[in-house]
């Protein structure tokens, strides 16, 4: 009887071990995905912002030269 009672209180941790492990690759997995996404969007702003710049920079170049050409 103890015998009986000492392997299911192994098996009832081993599968206690097992969720435990299950839940921290998970959370690993998800916080590797949050890092990575979260660097992705850096660059992109990154490359949006100095997009916008050249833009910017483009529209004051083309009115600089419609007004000389204007006078």
């Amino acid at each position: 009887m103890i015998a009986v009672m000492t392997r299911a209180e192994g098996g009832s941790h081993r599968v206690l071990w097992g969720m435990a492990l299950a839940v921290i690759v998970l959370a690993a997995f998800f916080g590797g995905m949050l890092v990575e996404r979260l660097r992705l969007d850096a660059k992109r702003d990154e490359v949006i912002q100095r997009y916008n710049r050249v833009l910017q920079e483009h529209r004051e170049q083309q009115m600089r030269s419609e007004k000389s050409a204007a006078r």
